[in-house]
């Protein structure tokens, strides 16, 4: 491959990754509008759910969203399934097991914390990546790439407000950590398994057919989700109240605005998005794109600017945008100046093959 069609595969790559990102970023409003549904449908709030509910809406949400988006997969591109051997089932295999556990931490945590801190914490993928990359793949990300992802670490610490000014210098937030959370905590452990999930795309999609791994991944991950959901039953004090009442998983999941927001789910920020990923990421440094990644949060905070007033109409829960802010404009402009510097491609990378496969 000549340099010239590198870099127009390159391109087409980030292009496809920011894509990517945009329909991520739609994903939280719409899992967080889930959680308000249980709760809501439960009678209990942020503070007085039980782990176990938490753990089992997650899954119960994971599990339906990726065996609908499984079902669509398969009647869309019936070409990808035709071709399926089992290398690809095994890499889907492997992915969707990290990616499902990284997922059912995400939204177990989303339950207690707003959709753009959440998108923020899962950011810090950037660092684990690198080093993860480094470990099991002996590859070595250029300078310029962790200058990006140092960047990108800045301007995530000035969006989750662990880094402002004061008196024209940049100082860490005295109390960056008092109103510490839950949720922070289980969002801060997805972030391992979906820079494994990276990684581990990042390898196998170098060997194989890449986007035949979406198939195994959406099933692995479904299939995975709904052990989780059966596992922690038992342990559920709320549902045991709701039964007696004639109320639990079925009749939530009956509901029109559920079934809804699943569907959206399954097609936008799963269907598309990660068929679109498995596609394209294979193209650029596992390191380069993880520092791709952190435009997620950015997303998911345009998303949620204007996105949860409608679902709130729509499926009769109070969920209020988020507003615009300056630590918003200042973190967010520090993230797309990480996500230039780290994916310029140079001379040397295009001519090496390091931005392209």
């Amino acid at each position: 491959m000549t340099e010239s069609s590198h870099l127009v595969s390159y391109r087409r790559a980030v292009m496809a990754l920011v894509i990517v990102n945009v329909l991520w970023g739609s994903s939280f409003p719409f899992i967080k509008t889930l959680n308000l549904l249980t709760d809501q449908h439960f009678g209990v709030d942020e503070a007085t759910a039980s782990a176990s509910l938490r753990g089992a809406a997650s899954a119960w949400v994971i599990g339906l969203r990726f065996a609908v988006a499984l079902v669509l997969f398969a009647i869309i591109r019936r070409d990808v399934i035709r071709r399926l051997r089992k290398p690809e089932l095994f890499a889907g295999t492997v992915i969707g097991v990290f990616f499902c556990i990284g997922m059912v931490l995400q939204v177990s945590g989303l339950s207690t914390i707003p959709a753009s801190r959440s998108g923020f914490l899962t950011s810090l993928a950037v660092v684990w990546t690198p080093i993860l990359a480094t470990v099991f793949e002996r590859q070595r990300p250029r300078a310029v790439v962790l200058l990006g992802g140092v960047i990108s670490l800045v301007g995530v610490s000035i969006l989750t407000g662990l880094l402002g000014w004061s008196g024209g210098v940049p100082r860490f937030a005295s109390d960056g950590f008092s109103h510490w959370k839950t949720g922070d905590t289980l969002t801060l452990l997805a972030v391992l398994f979906f820079s494994a999930q990276i990684v581990a795309v990042d390898w196998f999609g170098k060997r194989l057919d890449s986007l035949a791994f979406t198939p195994s991944m959406f099933g692995t991950t479904a299939a995975l989700s709904f052990v989780f959901f059966v596992f922690l039953q038992p342990s559920i004090p709320e549902l045991g109240e709701a039964s007696s009442a004639g109320e639990g998983w079925v009749s939530l999941t009956t509901q029109l605005p559920f079934w809804g927001l699943i569907l959206l789910l399954s097609i936008f920020p799963s269907l598309i998005a990660f068929s679109l990923m498995n596609r394209y990421q294979p193209s650029v440094t596992p390191t380069q794109a993880s520092v791709l990644y952190t435009l997620e949060p950015l997303m998911a905070s345009a998303w949620a600017m204007f996105v949860p007033a409608l679902l709130s109409q729509w499926c009769g829960v109070d969920y209020q945008n988020e507003h615009l802010t300056p630590q918003l404009l200042c973190g967010g402009a520090v993230l797309l100046l990480a996500n230039f510097v780290a994916l310029w491609p140079t001379k040397t990378s295009r001519s090496t093959g390091e931005a392209s496969a």
